[in-house]
């Protein structure tokens, strides 16, 4: 989705000049965990998950679908409720890749992603948004979250 413009400087040779263009995230992700992770324990007993991996399909507002694959670090809070971070690798049908970084905050808070870069149409993206859980099964191992925000290409 890169636009190039082209330009005529005074010497009569033509310059490229890279747009960026910002698209919109309004996506639904079905996630199931394909990996619980490792339990671990810290010295003053919070407890906690390590190296937990999904996968999500993900289902933006024009019916784009896209593979999505995360691996998180999380641990309990003093609620007994899990917050955790990690990143993500989001795969588009014509094989260009998204990377983005995450931090789950808890229950009822929306958590925020960052986009760190990518290939093709994402090389050297920004952007980032929030994500809100609005389904879980009961045992944590499948949910559906819904996302927004915004990407940058150049």
């Amino acid at each position: 989705m890169k636009k190039m413009l082209i330009g005529v400087v005074a010497a009569g040779c033509l310059v490229g000049f890279a747009q960026a263009e910002t698209q919109k995230v309004d996506s639904t992700a079905h996630w199931v965990q394909m990996n619980p992770g490792n339990p671990v324990e810290m010295p003053n007993g919070a407890k906690g998950t390590s190296g937990m991996q999904a996968h999500a399909t993900v289902v933006n507002a024009d019916g784009e679908l896209l593979s999505q694959w995360c691996t998180a670090q999380q641990g309990v809070g003093p609620d007994g409720q899990a917050r955790g971070a990690g990143y993500c690798t989001i795969i588009a049908d014509n094989g260009d890749i998204l990377w983005v970084s995450f931090v789950n905050r808890g229950p009822g808070e929306p958590g925020t992603w960052t986009v760190m870069g990518g290939t093709g149409e994402y090389e050297g993206a920004t952007g980032g948004g929030t994500s809100t859980e609005v389904s879980a099964r009961g045992d944590g191992r499948a949910w559906t979250n819904k996302s927004t925000g915004t990407i940058v290409t150049k």
